[in-house]
């Protein structure tokens, strides 16, 4: 019989005070992978994307986000009917105004997009259905419980996907042993009644439209600082690397090292129980996230992590705690994050790496003067007698300040 150990005890407690959530989750795209007739629709074809967007929501805020988003269903055109994203089709104009009056509530985001394009010629997936709902379920699932330990998940049972009806027996039979308070439970509801399923489907719908029609609202930048969890799949970014190109800085050698060490990083780490590992998980998946699909160039401030970290985690995450517990062991793994007054990135040129060099120099250079100081007064007080570089431990120090 298995013996609970005081890791399994703590990730139980840890997971125990996390705050209730739920997923209100929804859908866009089908399966197959003929792609003859080329359409977004559910029902006239296979489409080129499948895209599956998780509302997650605090038990707590449902009521009210609920009767929030009734107003602006209500302020934006859909009179009785509920609001989806196929009654807005190319109108680009009322869906960004859709998009920006629900960025204002509460609620965050996990994302998977599959591009179908990507892989279908090659992939036996093509040939096994099952096997291709199969393996998204395990993205997704992968995605959420690192995400969130504690949930609910609600899905719209509305003509109920074959992916929607294997995602529950997956989590049932795929969910940790330990989990003793059985955290993930499910539960179906229509769309009609349920406002906050229809902000996943505008979401998901949104992001269909603007992967097929480049003047769509771009809405994964819009709902930036919602996205908690983010899954392209297959794991390619071609596109992005393609893009960057033309700015002279990007050093696809620097990219390509920095990124796979974060991934390989998460991959080795991804089922250890801890907290510690668990948040410098989430701050690299949340670092890869902004650099591949947001901004190669952008630098996540010091508050913008903190905010994600302590929403994902069961307590209020400090500074001293990010600077200590996540980016100092990541860089001591080998993971390289680049990092200068604006905040942390994973590095796409030499200048990224220039600049986490400068600061810390700034920090560390002073205060290596301050100790050479120190060492030539001791030295000229006692005639040479004393060097306090001779311990064993300071050897190393020596050489840095070239006596050998």
């Amino acid at each position: 019989m298995y013996q609970l150990t005081i890791e399994d005890v703590e990730r139980i407690n840890n997971i125990e005070a996390q705050p209730g959530r739920t997923a209100f989750v929804d859908e866009c795209g089908n399966f197959g992978f003929n792609f003859e007739t080329k359409t977004s629709s559910k029902t006239d074809g296979p489409s080129l994307y499948y895209i599956v967007c998780a509302v997650v929501v605090k038990n707590e805020n449902i009521s009210s986000l609920e009767s929030e988003t009734e107003e602006i269903r209500k302020n934006n055109g859909f009179q009785t009917g509920e609001m989806k994203s196929s009654k807005i089709g190319k109108n680009h104009k009322r869906r960004r105004k859709l998009l920006a009056d629900l960025l204002t509530l509460d609620f965050s985001l996990v994302i998977l997009i599959a591009d179908k394009q990507k892989f279908y010629q090659d992939s036996p997936l093509t040939n096994y259905k099952e096997s291709f709902i199969k393996f998204l379920h395990q993205k997704l699932y992968d995605e959420m419980y690192g995400m969130y330990p504690k949930l609910k998940i609600v899905e719209d049972e509305y003509g109920l996907s074959e992916f929607q009806k294997g995602y529950r027996k997956y989590i049932r039979s795929n969910r940790p042993q330990l989990n003793l308070f059985n955290e993930y439970d499910f539960d179906y509801i229509n769309s009609r009644y349920s406002p906050i399923v229809q902000i996943a489907d505008i979401i998901a719908g949104s992001i269909m439209q603007k992967l097929l029609d480049k003047e769509a609202p771009d809405v994964l930048k819009m709902f930036e600082s919602k996205i908690r969890g983010f899954v392209n799949f297959p794991n390619e970014y071609p596109s992005f690397i393609a893009g960057i190109k033309a700015d002279k800085k990007f050093d696809a050698k620097i990219y390509a090292l920095a990124d796979h060490c974060a991934t390989q990083y998460i991959d080795t780490n991804k089922d250890k129980n801890d907290e510690d590992t668990r948040m410098r998980i989430l701050f690299l998946k949340h670092l890869l996230w902004v650099v591949r699909n947001i901004n190669p160039n952008k630098y996540v401030s010091s508050n913008e992590i903190i905010k994600v970290l302590s929403e994902l985690s069961n307590r209020k995450i400090r500074r001293n705690y990010l600077y200590r517990k996540v980016i100092a062991p990541l860089r001591d793994a080998k993971v390289i994050i680049a990092s200068c007054s604006h905040g942390y990135k994973i590095p796409t040129s030499i200048d990224d790496i220039y600049s986490y060099v400068n600061q810390t120099n700034g920090v560390v250079g002073p205060m290596l003067e301050r100790v050479k100081t120190c060492r030539q007064l001791i030295l000229a007080h006692t005639d040479g007698a004393l060097d306090i570089f001779d311990d064993p431990a300071f050897i190393k120090y020596k050489r840095y300040f070239g006596d050998y």
